[in-house]
């Protein structure tokens, strides 16, 4: 880093955290309750009431440590960009929580004391893993891919070959504190990401604000710049690994996998008590950091839709009252027998009056069932609903005219003779597909002159139906391929 570089963070809010004065006081109490204990969104009276706790014990150990109350220290930590404060929808009670600033700041802090035991095989085994990954991500050669898999399919047949002998290698109790202690920072480092995510969307939201209230343009202009800017930020490598993150969490079958690998964990005799209990609510720890970045998305669209409204509303009187004044000047100058005019010059201008508009029409909510359904590992979910709509496959029926044309000496077949071996079983539908049949080996010739009379089976119906078509040949194009060379069907 450059020296300008340097200077410049001194004035970051994490920077002036570690040199403040009530710095201790910060960090251990802000960062048992929302960092180790992940509170999110705390009323001002629950936090509160805990922080003069606080102060009280830390007073009766050195009186006059801390002379305020628990609503000044609250309120300047909220000022230096410590807490935000903020008042959640439908509450009128302020609520408080952590900002990125101070998570780094008692991150930092947490990473300071020397530690007994500090892993590093199972970050360099996750190295290696994803530099693997990536290069066979980014292989475009298939001969190479199969060869990867080979490997790996060959160490797997190696392992199973060891174990059916009775040889099991397990994870020696060093290995697996090596492990777990990378579970656990990991885990914590995931949430302290969904609140930056959180962070930069509140502050597109502060932008959003701040335009609407200095606006003096159209809203045409503002809304796609609105637009484009929540665009990159959900298409951004931040914005795409959130939502894959998001997604992954809504799997109910991943969750219970994952509830279960941290309930074995946590049980292994080889840790020797070392597991923190805490790393179980983990994954619901994820999923409410997770719900409240989405809430923070759906309030900047109702912000963006109250600024339509709002402007949508003053526009509208403003017009209304250009229309009054003109109406009252014509008023006035009723009784008047010669009146000055103007010529307006072709094409005029087409007026449309404000009261023509549409109204407003409130969205009616429709509740949805969000609960994910994952099909079970074994394949047997029934898909009959999905598939109970009709489809024609165009490249089915251009199998079989290929095969009766390739069948045919003349290199040629009428439609009767292409239905008669494969008779249609799917009514109306599957006839018409025949005369949208595109392919580049056939020609298709129709005699309108001429007709065909053919019969099928109705569909969901008992009996059959009549169709009168013209008579339609289908013709193998000179230097087309042949039927077993048609392509895939």
């Amino acid at each position: 880093m450059q020296f300008d570089q340097v200077t410049a963070l001194t004035s970051h809010p994490a920077w002036v955290l570690l040199r403040a004065d009530n710095a201790a006081l910060v960090l251990s109490f802000c960062g048992t309750v929302f960092v180790e204990e992940n509170a999110r969104g705390v009323p001002e009276s629950v936090l509160e009431s805990r922080l003069e706790d606080q102060l009280y014990t830390l007073n009766e150990h050195e009186p006059g440590t801390f002379p305020r109350a628990a609503g000044a220290y609250l309120a300047e930590w909220t000022k230096s960009g410590w807490l935000r404060k903020y008042y959640p929808p439908g509450n009128d009670e302020a609520h408080f929580d952590a900002t990125t600033a101070l998570e780094k700041a008692v991150a930092w802090v947490r990473d300071l004391p020397a530690r007994s035991f500090i892993g590093t095989e199972s970050r360099l085994n996750t190295i290696v893993t994803l530099l693997r990954q990536m290069t066979f991500g980014a292989q475009t050669d298939p001969q190479t891919r199969i060869d990867e898999l080979s490997r790996e399919r060959d160490a797997l047949d190696a392992q199973i070959a060891r174990l059916l002998t009775g040889e099991v290698e397990l994870l020696s109790p060093i290995a697996l504190r090596d492990r777990y202690q990378q579970v656990e920072a990991t885990a914590v480092e995931l949430l302290r990401d969904f609140r930056e995510v959180e962070a930069n969307l509140r502050e597109l939201e502060g932008r959003l604000r701040r335009q609407v209230a200095a606006a003096e343009g159209g809203k045409g202009e503002q809304l796609a710049a609105f637009l484009l800017e929540r665009d990159e930020i959900a298409q951004s490598d931040q914005g795409q690994s959130f939502q894959a993150f998001f997604d992954y969490l809504l799997s109910p079958r991943r969750q219970q996998e994952l509830r279960e690998l941290l309930e074995q964990v946590t049980q292994l005799p080889q840790l020797e008590g070392r597991t923190d209990r805490t790393l179980l609510k983990i994954p619901f720890a994820w999923l409410e950091a997770a719900e409240n970045t989405q809430d923070t998305v759906r309030q900047l669209t109702e912000q963006l839709r109250r600024f339509l409204s709002g402007r949508s509303r003053t526009e509208d009187q403003r017009v209304l009252a250009l229309v009054r004044s003109v109406q009252r000047h014509v008023t006035a100058l009723g009784g008047m027998a010669e009146m000055p005019g103007m010529e307006l010059e072709m094409p005029q201008a087409a007026i449309a009056l404000p009261m023509e508009r549409r109204l407003y029409m409130p969205v009616e909510r429709v509740e949805l069932d969000t609960a994910a359904h994952e099909p079970p590992d074994d394949g047997d979910a029934d898909l009959t609903e999905l598939f109970a709509g009709i489809h024609i496959d165009t490249e089915m029926l251009a199998g079989h005219v290929l095969d009766a044309v390739a069948a045919s000496p003349t290199g040629q077949a009428a439609l009767t003779t292409v239905i008669d071996e494969h008779p249609l079983t799917l009514g109306l539908a599957e006839l018409l597909g025949y005369f949208r049949i595109q392919h580049p080996d056939l020609d298709v010739n129709v005699d309108p002159e001429h007709t065909d009379v053919l019969v099928y089976p109705r569909v969901g119906t008992p009996g059959h139906t009549q169709a009168e078509v013209p008579h339609v040949t289908f013709v193998r194009n000179e230097g087309g391929a042949a039927a077993g060379e048609a392509g895939p069907r």
